[in-house]
Parts: structure tokens; C-alpha cells; sequence
């Protein structure tokens, strides 16, 4: 891309470089896929997404590219995006002045200061909550008679006709046991304490029966309890960033309806993490995945870990969990 950049478009020379994991100036195919799938598009159509923004056929996306894509498609955000730009400029230079003058000004004018920066970033948090809304919203339609395993990030899921090793499976799955000691062990200890919490009340009312089997086909599906794992390979150093973004997401998705357990693994001597997570229906966990919740979770990972999240599900039988009412 030669010249200067058409004003507007700087930010998706910081989304390539997010994108852009190995730092080697292109975006291959699995990067590609890693930072944009959304959890709508399936595997082939990110593909062919790729092979059209990809007008050198290089198999690799530069920023002339990336940015020539968008550039084509901005529409009603042209403005925004330069409008963004501007802002960006203004507020940096409005915290500069802030914090060289804030200490010498007098106590009402330090009033006036928090004030008007509170009221700035309650504007701000206002269209945010606008824009948050509208994305889940064109998510949640854009979900809609799609298959019923679109998302790209979703690996095939592991077949097996050995209940027993299902249960196994699921038990390790509610488990909330960690093996990483020291100080580090401390961001997640208030965590852990809550699903030890809902384990406990799991147990008067989950009984998981890995006896009985089923024999699935496309006529009889049955009812599908919905199993997912998540594996994280974390930079070293930004290892205290990553807990606390994980414990934020493992709190708020929790609470969400359909999710029947979700538990942290810490894997001793590294800077790995495996996060399990049980959800009633596939439907809730893709509402949970398209979610702003999930979305943020994955933003903000992408900068904090050293390879793409390795993510696998499976469908069991619903029955295998039985829920029954607490007496």
C-alpha cells in the first residue's frame, strides 16, 4: 500500500497487526480464521472470504489488501471510522493537559476536571451500549437457519461409543481442581471457591448416568447436552492480563441460561489453561459465543496468547445429565 493512508482506515492497520500473530507482515489462512471467525461463517465460507480479499493470490493478506477490502465496504462507517480517528487525537491530548495541569488547579477546578472526564466517558460508554446492542442483534438474526455447527473456531467433535469414558470425561469436566501454586494461584482463588459452590449444589441435583447408551441417527437425535473445551497457550508475560480476562469471561458466562457448569484447568510449570464448559443446548452455547460477553473475551485474548485457542465440543445425550428437582 503506497502513499499515506487515506484518513479513516488507520485502524485496520492495528487490526491487521492484532490479526497478524507471527508478526511476518501477511496473514496466512489459519490467522485469518483465528481473528475473524465470528461464530457464523463456517470454516469454507472464512476460506473463500480470504481468497477474495486476497487479490495477489499469495494465499497471504498484506495490509494494501485488508485494507482495500474494507475500504470497499465501509458505507454508512466512513465517517465514523474517520471521525474516530480525530476523536482519538483529542482525547490524548485532553489527558495530556489533564495530567500536566490537574495537580496545580484548585479544588473546585479538580471538581470540574472529574466531572467532565466522567461525563466524556459516559457518553462514550452510551454509544458503546448502542453499537453492543446492534451487534448482537445482526449476530442473533445472522444465527437463524444456519447449520447447526457453524462456528469456524468448532473442531470436529470426538466420536466415541464408550460411556463410560464420556462420564469420566464429564466428571473431569465439572471438576474445579487447579495444580498451579504460588501467588499466581490467587487470582483465580475466588473463582474456583464459587464452582466449588456450584459443584456442591450439583450434586443434589445432576446425576450423570454413563450406563445407558443410545443410538443416534439423523431421524432420532434424541435431546443433545452440549460439551465444550477450551485450550489457551498464554505469552509468559502477559500470563496476570489472561487470568483476569478468563476469570471475567468464567463469571459472566456462568450466569448465562443454559449453562449448566463451567470450570478452569491450570496446568502446573506452564502458562496453559483449559476452560470446560457443559451448556443444556448447542443453540446456548452459540447464543453465549455470539454474545458481547465471548466477543470481548476473544478480543482481548488476542494480543495475550502465544497460538490460536484451540477449541473442541461434543454432543451427548441429555439423559446422561439428569436433572431432578432438590428435595
Amino acid at each position: 500500500m503506497s502513499g499515506e493512508i487515506e484518513k479513516g482506515m488507520s485502524v485496520f492497520l492495528d487490526v491487521f497487526r492484532r490479526a497478524d500473530k507471527n508478526d511476518d507482515n501477511c496473514l496466512s489462512l489459519d490467522e485469518f480464521k483465528s481473528f475473524f471467525g465470528d461464530g457464523v461463517l463456517t470454516n469454507e465460507e472464512l476460506e473463500n472470504l480470504f481468497h477474495q480479499i486476497d487479490t495477489h493470490n499469495t494465499n497471504n493478506i498484506d495490509t494494501g489488501e485488508l485494507c482495500e477490502y474494507f475500504k470497499s465496504h465501509l458505507g454508512p462507517f466512513k465517517d465514523i471510522f474517520a471521525s474516530l480517528e480525530d476523536l482519538s487525537g483529542f482525547v490524548s491530548s485532553a489527558l495530556q493537559k489533564m495530567a500536566d495541569e490537574y495537580p496545580t488547579e484548585t479544588f473546585h477546578q479538580q471538581f470540574t476536571t472529574r466531572f467532565l472526564l466522567k461525563e466524556v466517558s459516559g457518553q462514550f460508554m452510551a454509544l458503546t451500549k448502542n453499537l453492543d446492542f446492534a451487534c448482537d442483534h445482526l449476530e442473533h438474526e445472522a444465527l437463524k437457519d444456519r447449520p447447526g455447527s457453524s462456528q469456524v473456531a468448532v473442531v470436529e467433535p470426538v466420536r466415541s461409543s464408550s460411556a463410560g469414558w464420556v462420564a469420566r470425561r464429564t466428571r473431569r469436566q465439572l471438576s474445579t481442581q487447579t495444580s498451579v501454586p504460588g501467588e499466581g494461584m490467587n487470582l483465580l482463588t475466588a473463582e474456583v471457591s464459587r464452582l466449588a459452590d456450584l459443584v456442591a449444589r450439583l450434586e443434589q441435583k445432576v446425576k450423570i448416568d454413563p450406563v445407558d447408551e443410545d443410538t443416534v441417527t439423523e431421524t432420532n437425535k434424541g435431546s443433545l447436552a452440549f460439551i465444550v473445551s477450551r485450550k489457551f497457550a498464554v505469552l509468559e508475560e502477559k500470563d496476570r492480563s489472561f487470568r483476569d480476562n478468563l476469570r471475567t469471561y468464567v463469571d459472566a458466562a456462568g450466569r448465562d441460561d443454559g449453562c449448566v457448569s463451567i470450570s478452569v484447568r491450570m496446568f502446573e510449570g506452564t502458562c496453559n489453561y483449559a476452560v470446560y464448559e457443559i451448556w443444556e443446548t448447542e443453540e446456548d452455547w452459540k447464543t453465549n459465543f455470539a454474545g458481547a460477553k465471548s466477543k470481548s473475551f476473544r478480543r482481548e485474548n488476542v494480543d495475550l496468547l502465544d497460538k490460536p485457542e484451540q477449541l473442541s465440543s461434543m454432543a451427548i445425550p441429555a439423559k446422561w445429565i439428569i436433572k431432578t428437582d432438590a428435595n
